[in-house]
Formats: C-alpha cells, sequence, structure tokens
C-alpha cells in the first residue's frame, strides 16, 4: 500500500517539475494551441529534472519519437540503461482502443493508452494480460516539456517516479 507521503512528495515533486518547465508562451497563444497527444513530437530525456523512485531501471539517456499514423499513436524509444543496455522499444496503439503489442521493452507485451481529458495520456503495458506498469503523460504549458509520472498500473495510484523530456 502506499503510503501519504510518498503521495505527498510524489504530487510535489510533480509540481515542482510542472513550475520548473520553461513558459515562454503567452496565454492567449496557449489557449489556440490544438488538443494534441502529448507524446506526439520528438522528445530527449532531461536527466537533471528527472526523479526515479525505487526499483526504476535508470537511463543514462533516453530519446523518443511518436506521431500519430491515422488512428494510432506510433512511438519508437531509445533508451541507454544505467549499466549500458541499449534498448529499443516500439508500440502503435489507438487511444481508448484496445490493447496494442509492445516490442522491445522487456516484460512487456501490450499497452493500451488512453486519454482521461484532451491534455494527457495514460499508458498501462502488460505481460501475458497482466498490468504491470503504468504512467499518466502530460506537456508544459509551452509544449516545450513532457512529463511522465508512474502510475499503478491497477489502482492507478500516483507513484514516486517522475521522468522529464525537451522537446528536440
Amino acid at each position: 500500500m502506499i503510503s501519504v507521503r510518498v503521495v505527498a512528495l510524489t504530487l510535489a515533486v510533480s509540481a515542482a517539475v510542472a513550475i520548473a518547465a520553461p513558459r515562454t508562451a503567452s496565454h492567449s497563444a496557449l489557449s489556440e494551441l490544438p488538443d494534441t497527444i502529448p507524446l506526439v513530437g520528438h522528445w530527449r530525456l532531461d536527466l537533471a529534472r528527472t526523479h526515479y523512485g525505487n526499483g526504476v531501471d535508470i537511463r543514462q539517456r533516453e530519446s523518443f519519437i511518436c506521431d500519430m499514423s491515422g488512428p494510432r499513436l506510433r512511438c519508437v524509444i531509445r533508451s541507454v540503461r544505467h549499466d549500458s543496455r541499449e534498448l529499443v522499444g516500439k508500440f502503435a496503439a489507438v487511444p481508448d482502443g484496445p490493447p496494442a503489442p509492445v516490442v522491445g521493452i522487456p516484460d512487456m507485451d501490450s499497452v493500451r493508452a488512453s486519454r482521461p481529458n484532451p491534455s494527457l495520456l495514460d499508458a498501462t503495458f502488460s505481460f501475458h494480460g497482466t498490468p504491470v506498469f503504468a504512467y499518466r503523460a502530460y506537456q508544459s504549458r509551452d509544449g516545450r516539456s513532457l512529463m511522465i509520472v508512474s502510475m499503478d498500473p491497477v489502482s492507478r495510484a500516483v507513484l514516486t517516479t517522475v521522468v522529464v523530456y525537451e522537446r528536440e
């Protein structure tokens, strides 16, 4: 069970990340931004702004590219882990659709993407039908930063890992 302290720490880290995100766009320009899926874009890991919780496979560097191909969100993740292992993960999921195959990410074989609202994307990864990892993704107001907050894949409780990426 997740303690109140862990949840409070996670919320504090999430708020700090959001506050620290650069904000150069004006309020009127922000209201004119189209509703896009937060992962869409070319992203590079910002280690200085990332907080890893316990048991996370820490990255040395990571980048990913996501785009929309018709109704599918297609993503390719290129990662170098703390022990120098290189991984290339891929998926193409329809938001609010059925589970889609995941390739190249250990202990995950499918993902289900959902949009609780237009500015968020939730992703739940499973292995042989059992949920094993989940996150919520959202962009900074100016669209230059992407925050991914880990969640329990079943209860949806916020966990302690917050990964931050910068748009390339």
